[in-house]
């Protein structure tokens, strides 16, 4: 069987859900979890998805906080509704607010999924 190629954290449960719901409505396969700490180990989840859809309308996005230091290496993390002062958009984080547009959600996830490969942050930072 082929893995996912979406993981959804639903840090905001109900709204995770809802996305993971969404994206497989539209024949994009994915994974819920609730937390990271489900998913060990981080350094080779790039091997398992292409893109890490954060699910937080909160003040604290931890997936996204984890993202930053270089935990969750070589993928495409889309933050959902995050409120957190701390998260800035760039490459290979996107930020996507609320309400959601699904069919633009959409395209993004799917234009993501087509990338060839996710530079490595340290690539991405000496070009």
């Amino acid at each position: 069987m082929e893995s996912p190629g979406v993981l959804v954290v639903g840090e905001t449960p109900s709204l995770g859900r809802s996305i993971t719901d969404l994206l497989e409505s539209g024949d994009v396969r994915a994974q819920y979890v609730l937390d990271l700490a489900n998913e060990p180990p981080l350094s080779n989840l790039a091997s398992r998805f292409r893109v890490v859809v954060a699910a937080c309308n909160g003040l604290y996005c931890a997936t996204a906080r984890r993202w930053a230091r270089g935990e969750l290496p070589n993928v495409e993390l889309v933050v959902v509704g995050s409120r957190d002062p701390s998260i800035v958009g760039g490459t290979n984080l996107h930020l996507v607010p609320l309400p959601l547009l699904p069919a633009k959600f959409l395209g993004l996830i799917r234009e993501l999924l087509e990338r060839p490969e996710v530079p490595s942050r340290s690539e991405a930072e000496t070009s």
